[in-house]
């Protein structure tokens, strides 16, 4: 199963049925690859598919339906806030083959499996982050040629091991931006020595990069300056300011802005997530994902990082 058609016998009895495997499926595919989605979110994510968008979700639904009885995709279903089912889809090993191709070794049988309960929340909620950062990076002619999905890009230097929630890799005008996302939803202690808390995550983070860094130097600088941020989404703007002021007392060079945190309302809230200026550095200064001008500072007022963070500034 390779790329442009997928047959299947229909019936014994019956000529076999031709199933086209459209630019559009491909996409969708690739976007499952990436991460779980239910039906809304494949609706939103649809307008960076090949060929047209899909118009509701009845329609994405019917061609989810489509593809599962390929044994491309599999669905599990789950309630809603609001109350109702739906369901989330993720990909088949053979939905992996047909878009990767046969030769490509499998990722873990997790990724094939069900979400655990206790990550389902977590996870739902950085599919909405991927496919908000995507529609937004496609809507503003923003490209996004590298991406690794949650658990797929490790960092290891030292006693530290990190493996951020995702990797976009951005590039606009010849210039290139890497963020890694950290969504946190408070489960974590921010300022402990707990492996997973915010604080080891960060002093992880500074390691690394010193650590390419001092690589790049010692090559003779044969290429590209090895930078990332670390953007933190959080739930409160009072986790947001704790957060960012942990960065700053554990940042190694003061001037090097390494760690971004806004919330999750003002990221989903914004048609342009990639380019605006929605996230405070430890600084207090406004900051976006891709920057052209990273000497001019934007119109919004820097904040004062408070001691006992206030709502009202952000």
């Amino acid at each position: 199963m390779t790329s442009q058609m997928l047959a299947c016998l229909v019936s014994p009895f019956k000529p076999a049925a031709v199933f086209l495997f459209s630019p559009r499926d491909r996409d969708l595919l690739q976007l499952l690859d990436r991460t779980p989605a239910t039906p809304s979110l494949i609706v939103k994510a649809s307008a960076t598919f090949a060929g047209e968008p899909f118009r509701d979700e009845r329609r994405a639904r019917e061609r989810l339906q489509q593809l599962s009885h390929e044994r491309l995709i599999r669905a599990w279903s789950i309630g809603q806030p609001g109350g109702g089912i739906t369901k989330y889809y993720k990909l088949t090993p053979s939905g992996f083959s047909a878009l990767h191709g046969e030769e490509v070794a499998l990722p873990p049988r997790a990724f094939f499996s069900d979400i655990p309960l206790s990550r389902l929340e977590h996870s739902l909620l950085l599919a909405d982050v991927i496919i908000h950062t995507l529609v937004a990076a496609k809507l503003h002619r923003v490209q996004v040629p590298k991406f690794h999905r949650e658990n797929e890009l490790t960092l290891s230097v030292g006693q530290f091991v990190q493996q951020p929630d995702c990797h976009f890799q951005f590039v606009v005008s010849g210039k290139t931006f890497n963020v890694l996302f950290e969504v946190d939803r408070s489960t974590e202690s921010v300022n402990s020595s707990a492996e997973q808390s915010v604080r080891q995550k960060i002093l992880g983070y500074e390691a690394y990069q010193d650590m390419v860094i001092e690589q790049w130097k010692e090559s003779g600088r044969q290429w590209m300056r090895p930078l990332f941020r670390v953007a933190f989404l959080t739930l409160s703007v009072e986790r947001a300011y704790h957060i960012l002021r942990l960065a700053g007392s554990l940042s190694r060079n003061p001037t090097r802005l390494l760690c971004y945190a806004t919330t999750y309302d003002e990221f989903l809230g914004s048609s342009d997530a990639v380019r605006e200026p929605l996230f405070l550095d430890h600084a207090g200064a406004w900051q976006s994902l891709v920057n052209l001008h990273p000497s001019s500072r934007f119109l919004r007022e820097p904040v004062r990082l408070p001691k006992e963070p206030s709502s009202q500034l952000f």
